[in-house]
């Protein structure tokens, strides 16, 4: 197809027509391929109407759908970046992308904590990944400190580039097996986590995108994916101090992410461990999504 001086629309249904089978949301994707390789909004392309790429920006559309169609990479890593509540997380293969359900949980705790906005508080975002949780929560919480842990260098080295890109100083993210490497002698206020806890039983029926692409070993927990969130649990009250303004609102001081046929496992895992006022909570397709509880 020619990409010099043609009508939106068809250029959008065009690349559409590329991405079927391969993403989700085509049309969708389509527009988020054309703003990302011009640098202009979808505004804009609605009000022109039309559209001329350089030889530049079709080479590199072309190169774009050829590793989607064919090498299954994930459109976040080609774009280079995700949004995420109010930040832009760069990202980058094999660091896991950042998801809209691990996004929703993330706004919904921002909620719960903006009455404390002002209060120093302490977090640990255990498996920090990308660094997208603990950012976003330094973001809301300025006087907060934030500590980001995981195992993984170059997850580490991407929270790092993050919080330089997002201009956001008061994170800290350490080089850590779960919490292993903070002294029992750290005290915090809240511990939140998004560990791995994909059973290997369920490694197959994952998209081949995610396979081929992002960490396994981000992905996969022993004990039918349970090892590493039980590991969370048991070490968790170790570090967390009673908080008065955190009980007063309400706010769980241990928030794990889970698998949608986790929760009640994960629930009973916290009581077996003394937690209380423990729940779980749902994402929007109303899948259990992240399990909370108090230690104090």
């Amino acid at each position: 197809m020619d990409l010099k001086n043609q009508n939106m629309m068809h250029i959008i249904k065009w690349i559409a027509k590329q991405l079927m089978g391969h993403l989700t949301q085509p049309e969708e994707s389509a527009w988020w391929i054309i703003e990302a390789i011009t640098g202009e909004k979808k505004s804009h392309f609605i009000t022109h109407g039309t559209i001329s790429l350089t030889v530049e920006q079709e080479e590199i559309l072309r190169d774009w759908l050829e590793a989607i169609t064919k090498n299954n990479k994930p459109l976040q890593y080609l774009i280079g970046s995700v949004p995420f509540n109010s930040l832009e997380i760069l990202v980058e293969p094999p660091v896991l992308i950042p998801r809209p359900e691990t996004e929703e949980w993330c706004c919904y705790l921002i909620d719960q904590l903006e009455p404390l906005r002002d209060k120093r508080l302490v977090i640990i975002d255990v498996c920090t990944g990308s660094g997208c949780i603990a950012l976003a929560l330094a973001k809301a919480l300025p006087k907060a400190m934030v500590y980001g842990t995981d195992l993984s260098y170059h997850a580490l080295t991407l929270a790092r580039k993050n919080a330089i890109h997002n201009k956001i100083t008061n994170v800290t993210f350490l080089h850590s097996n779960l919490l292993d490497a903070i002294s029992h002698e750290f005290s915090c206020d809240m511990i939140v986590a998004n560990p791995p806890y994909i059973a290997e039983s369920e490694w197959n029926s994952l998209d081949v995108s995610v396979k081929r692409w992002e960490d396994k070993s981000a992905l996969l927990a022993e004990s039918n994916g349970l090892a590493l969130i039980e590991r969370i649990i048991k070490t968790a009250p170790k570090y967390i101090r009673h908080n008065e303004h955190m009980k007063r609102c309400g706010v769980a001081q241990v928030t794990i992410e889970i698998g949608y046929q986790q929760g009640d496992a994960v629930m009973q895992l916290m009581r077996e461990n003394h937690y209380s006022n423990v729940s779980v909570r749902k994402d929007l397709e109303c899948k259990d999504r992240v399990v909370c509880g108090r230690v104090t």
